[in-house]
């Protein structure tokens, strides 16, 4: 009975959590396919006072120079990314509690399915690429604030 509890309780989670990041993505590829209003392309336009191509290669003080606009764009977007953390946390703690249950499966007389070994495993790693991808998004935070 013990078993069905956790891994109902983890077939759940897992379910929300796909639930929610395909909401998520949803939401997102909404916003970028939506066309932007007039007022708001009107907003974003700027009176500059150097010629167009000169424009292409200004380089900003932050910058310095050195480095290209990908990895510049790359922390930007890292840093817009908020959802690494909660979903990370929450692989954590589905990851303690399926290893306490995997604990809890080796003291009995039957012997646990095949593939919850694997299924702990893997939890185990997405909660650490998770929880290392929302380091990083927090260090570009940073990086970006100011």
């Amino acid at each position: 009975m013990a078993y069905f509890l956790v891994m109902g309780g983890l077939a759940l989670s897992v379910l929300f959590t796909l639930a929610w990041g395909l909401y998520q993505a949803g939401h997102w590829l909404r916003r970028r396919l939506r066309p932007a209003p007039a007022s708001a392309r009107r907003r974003g336009r700027r009176k500059s006072s150097t010629t167009p191509g000169a424009r292409g290669r200004q380089v900003s003080k932050r910058q310095g120079g050195a480095s290209s606009p990908a990895p510049w764009r790359l922390t930007r977007g890292l840093a817009r990314c908020r959802s690494t953390l909660p979903l990370g946390l929450l692989a954590l703690l589905l990851y303690g509690g399926s290893r306490l249950a995997e604990h809890g499966l080796a003291y009995r007389a039957h012997e646990p399915p095949a593939g919850y070994h694997h299924l702990v495993d893997g939890l185990g790693w997405t909660a650490a690429v998770l929880l290392g991808l929302a380091s990083l998004a927090l260090l570009a935070g940073w990086r970006c604030r100011g």
